[in-house]
Parts: structure tokens; C-alpha cells; sequence
């Protein structure tokens, strides 16, 4: 995950480079794997270096679609890429929770889909490391537009570990 954002992405230097090897993140010395709250912290870090302007919400929307775009530039992301344009939007929703865990299996994250209609779905979140929302539905907001779907992706927070999102579609 840090691969997909960070160095595929948006690449930081300087003061951001600096925060974020403060957060547990060097960009220079990257592992294989971190703590989730370090990738909370980073990401929180992407905000105000790279979208100061934005609100948080929006600025955590545009994080999840850059996310998703260096994701799909990975190997385990080209393999998902392929497979899009081939699936329905619902077989991608299905599948949600296994993508979501091919990067970070750690955080608990569930997707539970628990309202289908035409043209509507209601996903229900789990969301105990508290990834935003938004987030969450940038990074699905890239996917379905691969899947050749009009979509629009709304969060209805509850609390930062449970919330919903209503995903509309023509």
C-alpha cells in the first residue's frame, strides 16, 4: 500500500519525506510491511502536505484515487486491472473486502452489502483502524470508473469506524 501511494504516486520529498519517516514511514528505506496506525498517520500526512486546500473529507476522496491508480500499477494491481473492464459492478462489490485485504490485512475492514437495488447499493463499513471513509470511496470511486460504470460513491458517517455508503449508478 505504501509502494501504491507513496513512491508510485506522490512521491514526496523534502519536509513531506521528512514527516514521514517521523510517522514511521521512510520513503528512502521502505519494508515490506507497517503498523496500520503508521499508515493512518501517513496518510493524515498526504492530506496537508499534498491537499491543504481541500477539506478533509475531499482531500481523503482524492488520496483513495491516487491510491487505487499507483495500486493498479503494481503487480498484484496489474492483475486486478485486467480482470475490471470483465466484471459487473456488483461481482466487484462482492469482491471488495479481498482487494481491500491484498494490501492491508491488518486493519479488520469489512464490507457488508446489505441493500441492492436498480441503479443503488448500500455497502455497510466496518472500519475498526478507522480508514476514512472517503478514503475508501475514492479508492472504489477509480475502480468502478475502470469497471466502465457512471457511479458516484457518498459516505454516511456514523462514527469513524462504522459508516455506509451508498453507491449510485446509471
Amino acid at each position: 500500500m505504501f509502494e501504491a501511494l507513496f513512491d508510485r504516486r506522490l512521491e514526496p520529498s523534502g519536509a513531506f519525506a521528512d514527516d514521514l519517516r517521523a510517522a514511521g514511514y521512510d520513503p528512502e528505506q521502505a519494508v515490506q510491511k507497517y503498523p496500520t496506525d503508521v499508515w493512518t498517520r501517513c496518510l493524515e500526512l498526504a492530506r496537508r502536505h499534498r491537499w491543504p486546500t481541500l477539506s478533509r473529507e475531499e482531500a481523503y476522496r482524492q488520496i483513495g484515487r491516487e491510491f487505487t491508480l499507483g495500486f493498479l500499477e503494481t503487480i498484484p494491481g496489474r492483475l486486478v486491472g485486467v480482470a475490471l473492464p470483465f466484471m459487473s459492478l456488483d461481482s466487484f462489490l462482492r469482491r471488495l473486502q479481498s482487494y481491500f485485504r491484498m494490501g492491508r490485512e491488518d486493519t479488520g475492514l469489512t464490507f457488508d452489502i446489505v441493500e441492492r437495488g436498480d441503479g443503488f447499493n448500500r455497502v455497510e463499513v466496518h472500519n475498526p483502524a478507522e480508514v476514512p471513509g472517503t478514503f475508501v470511496a475514492g479508492l472504489i470511486e477509480i475502480a468502478i470508473e475502470r469497471l466502465g460504470v457512471k457511479a458516484s460513491v457518498e459516505v454516511r458517517q456514523a462514527t469513524p469506524s462504522e459508516y455506509q455508503l451508498h453507491i449510485r449508478w446509471r
